[in-house]
């Protein structure tokens, strides 16, 4: 083959080195021979690295390519020989590439030089306030914009105008259309403060953590059950989860420190043990729940908590070293056994009933994979010391022997931003949920009102025969609550302290008299309706005599023989109030928690500024929000991002601030248009500098929350369980509750590219005919037209126009609009008269000509470029 390889080098045209060669070793080689590692003391990543070699010495002989080491091993038949280890083998013209430019000297690029240290990247140092440049801009944001224009001779646009600032602060951060009184109060204020105040104003709504909780939760990738939902079978993330989007609308509306947001999804329940309303954040990692594969929930975790938290692509270091980030393989396992020992747990809630214990992957699966109904989800620490097996090329199967395996760790890149492990203590109401008061409270209402029931039901008895199984249950029913109460004691001794045995033989001994006491109501009431139909039967009653043979054998004394056995053998067994968990949790995650919201972690607060950026801008200042790391893209302004990284901490991780911080600069109250648009696109083609504010489409959830509030419709209610997807056109609650996981989701929002609930962290942005078609045709708009145009009855069709412009729009119609939708009116009026609207299944619009001109007019507007549109 090496004398093919010569012949073939002879022949061919010369090698391009930086086109052919150095982009080659760098993918394929780069990983283990590069800036990162050298494994053997070799470097590839310049020429002369090459031809100096490592341990092994000199991997290329200039000229001589059949006595090169590099040939020899790329090129090997050995499968263990042959490199690069991972991956396919080189292709045959790519090892004849390399063959040919040996031939020819191994010659580099001049000035070629060595891949610069990975930990010098600018996102693995730690931000420090720059100083926003001294250029006559009254604004930091603004003074750093100015600076890139002023280089590139960029103006930038004049103000917007007020009623489309006041749109577009109240559709950013409320998701919510502005009210025609909103417009006139907004337009009629003079103040200065008057932006300002409007800020504050939405910030205080509690509709804010609606719109905002939509946008983090596309990070968070929220995702309601699914998994066979037809069945339905719970095979991904969990029942109930809405808890988690709830505290998410919740802890955004009261301003929760980010870092501590952070801190509760990954540790909720070591952080406040026993704060339910903590625990229920852990939400987060219950998402990334799969039944059926526990490394594929480590998998998730780890790559989630990385992209979504710390901007990075731990997911790559799962199969070999990372190749662009100095992650080795050993971080990535060391990051898997943080999250080694979780388990998922079904909690009670005070005034539900209680989902019992998490079914835990049970065969057959019969009822038990079905979603929960009531109470909460969320993690704990199953196996505290759990530790982790490395594995190899991804395949958890492959287990690296000889390999010990690892505690918990973070990458070392992150610096010194501590990660202490320490193990959690838990309340004994938390190991231990049947101590909890309202658990102990209920149980007992439960008995009193069985006692008050048979109670009753024993003296509004008017047969005298059924009276001794009447007064048998009641005897049941006293003896369940004498048991309860034996076993709330036996459960407080066993938990909190104190002899154990005698309260553990007490309950014991009074569940089985219980259950004695119940199997002799039973065995009564079946004698007694055993008696009742025999004498219906003596009377030709076909249907009692079939029932005979069941009820003699529950009049027999089996249930109660057994029973009375039972209770001669108690011993101190009995059933406790709930199942028990473990005393302590690991701390680990608390540990990972506290490490990604350190101060002087490089990344947490870059990443969550650049989400925030983008939400408020349409474009993120790092354009690969996941990736912060060398194979991402570089931040657009470096200083500028640094600049909102450092205010962000300072603020105590404020997001509120931060909305403030940017909704107060000029960039973001900048009009939508310019007057030399074309000759700035000639510098600046994508805006990046911000030189005009960037008009873009509104997601598909405000979409279709702002039609529901212009038509005055929307139900405001917050919270409360999923609502199922395919009652978006009829129910108007707000976008957010309703269904929205990779088998479900609705499709109005679908056609407007809602969130992808496995990977959002960029939503995609399309232009199709079916969402015209949707918001001409579909039921919800229908309807929305119609209550606009209710009450327009004595109007005429210049208020019409400018009612419709204000409701829908938010502003009043320019002068040519206004003539526009008269003659409109008129023209569609004369239509109708002249061919009546017939009434249509499904048709909500009137069949009177006049409101049915009318009722399209709003319907128009619905449709205006305008209405969809963020400007």
């Amino acid at each position: 083959m090496l004398a093919l390889l010569a012949f073939i080098a002879i022949s061919s045209p010369a090698v391009d080195y930086s086109r052919e060669i150095k982009p080659l070793l760098a993918s394929r080689c780069g990983s283990c021979h590069g800036a990162i590692a050298q494994k053997g003391g070799l470097r590839l990543d310049t020429a002369a690295m090459v031809r100096k070699g490592g341990d092994s010495g000199p991997a290329i002989v200039p000229g001589k390519p059949k006595d090169s080491l590099l040939i020899k091993r790329v090129s090997s038949a050995e499968e263990t020989d042959r490199m690069p280890p991972d991956g396919p083998a080189l292709s045959p013209g790519q090892v004849d590439a390399i063959n040919r430019w040996i031939s020819e000297g191994g010659l580099g690029q001049a000035g070629e030089k060595e891949e610069p240290d990975p930990r010098s990247h600018w996102a693995f140092i730690p931000p420090s306030r720059p100083v926003p440049p001294a250029n006559g801009a009254s604004h930091p944001i603004d003074a750093f914009l100015k600076k890139s224009r002023d280089r590139l001779g960029i103006a930038t646009a004049g103000p917007a105008e007020k009623a489309t600032l006041l749109r577009r602060a109240t559709l950013d951060l409320t998701g919510l259309p502005p009210t025609a009184e909103d417009v006139r109060s907004f337009l009629s204020d003079g103040n200065e403060d008057r932006f300002e105040r409007l800020v504050n104003r939405l910030l205080e709504s509690p509709h804010h953590g609606e719109r905002w909780g939509r946008h983090w939760m596309d990070v968070w990738r929220y995702s309601d059950w699914y998994g066979r939902r037809s069945v339905p079978d719970n095979l991904n993330s969990y029942g109930m989860i809405w808890r988690w989007r709830d505290w998410i609308v919740r802890s955004l509306n009261e301003d929760k420190p980010y870092d501590r947001m952070v801190q509760e999804m990954l540790a909720g329940d070591e952080l406040a043990p026993g704060d339910e309303a903590a625990a229920v954040a852990t939400g987060f990692l219950v998402r990334n729940y799969f039944r059926w594969n526990y490394n594929q929930w480590m998998r998730d975790n780890v790559e989630h908590v990385s992209k979504a938290f710390l901007g990075l692509t731990m997911n790559c270091a799962q199969c070999h070293d990372h190749k662009y980030d100095p992650i080795p393989q050993e971080d990535y396992f060391r990051m898997r056994a943080i999250f080694e020992p979780l388990e998922i747990q079904q909690v009670r809630i005070s005034g539900e009933a209680d989902p019992g214990p998490y079914p835990k992957y049970s065969f057959p699966p019969g009822n038990a994979l079905k979603p929960m109904a009531s109470g909460m989800v969320r993690v704990f620490d199953e196996k505290p010391e759990a530790l982790t097996r490395m594995y190899a090329r991804g395949d958890e199967r492959a287990i690296i022997e000889g390999k010990a395996p690892l505690g918990p760790g973070i990458p070392a890149i992150l610096g010194p931003v501590g990660f202490k492990v320490a193990r959690v203590t838990l309340p004994p109401e938390v190991a231990h949920p049947g101590l909890r008061p309202f658990v102990r409270d209920e149980e007992t209402a439960k008995c009193s009102a069985a006692i008050e029931a048979a109670r009753q039901s024993m003296q509004s008895e008017k047969d005298a025969s059924a009276r001794p199984w009447r007064q048998a249950e009641l005897a049941a029913a006293k003896a369940a609550a004498t048991s309860l109460e034996a076993r709330l004691r036996a459960d407080g001794a066993r938990h909190r302290g104190g002899d154990k045995s005698a309260p553990a033989r007490e309950a014991a001994r009074a569940e089985k008299q219980a259950a004695l006491a119940t199997a002799m109501a039973n065995r009564l009431r079946a004698e007694w309706k055993l008696a009742k139909a025999r004498e219906a039967a003596s009377k030709g009653d076909a249907k009692a005599r079939s029932e005979i043979t069941a009820l003699e054998k529950g009049a027999g004394p089996a249930a109660v023989d057994k029973a009375r056995r039972d209770l001669e053998q108690a011993g101190e067994s009995y059933t406790p109030l709930s199942p028990s968990y473990p005393a302590v949790s690991s701390g680990r995650r608390l540990a990972l928690s506290r490490a990604i919201t350190a101060r002087n972690n490089p990344l947490a607060a870059r990443v969550a500024v650049n989400h925030v950026w983008k939400w408020h801008f349409g474009r993120p200042l790092v354009d690969s929000v996941e990736n912060f790391g060398r194979g991402g893209k570089a931040p657009s302004h470096p200083e500028l991002l640094d600049w909102l990284a450092v205010e962000f901490m300072d603020s105590g991780w404020s997001m509120k601030h931060m909305h403030r911080v940017i909704m107060g600069s000029q960039a973001y109250q900048m009009a939508s248009n310019h007057p030399d648009g074309a000759g700035n696109q000639a510098k600046d083609r994508d805006n990046i500098h911000l030189w005009v504010y960037p008009a873009r489409r509104l997601e598909a959830e405000s979409i279709r929350d702002a039609v529901l509030a212009a038509s005055g419709e929307l139900d405001r209610t917050l919270g409360g369980k999923e609502i199922p997807s395919d009652k978006g056109m009829t129910v108007p609650r707000r976008s957010l509750y309703f269904s929205h996981h990779p088998e479900e989701r609705m499709v109005l929002l679908e056609l407007f590219d809602a969130a992808n609930p496995c990977d959002g962290y960029v939503r995609s942005s399309s232009v199709m005919p079916q969402q015209a078609l949707a918001m001409v045709n579909s039921p919800l708009a229908l309807r929305a037209s119609k209550a606009v145009a209710t009450g327009w009855a004595g109007l005429d069709d210049t208020a019409c126009a400018q009612m419709a412009f204000n409701r829908i729009l938010a502003r009043d119609p320019h002068e040519d609009e206004r003539e526009a939708a008269i003659r409109f009116l008129a023209r569609q009026e004369e239509m109708f008269r002249r061919s009546p609207p017939a009434a249509k299944p499904g048709d909500s619009l009137s069949t009177d000509p006049r409101q049915r001109a009318r009722e399209h007019l709003a319907l128009a507007l619905f449709n205006h470029g305008d209405f969809v549109t963020i400007r």
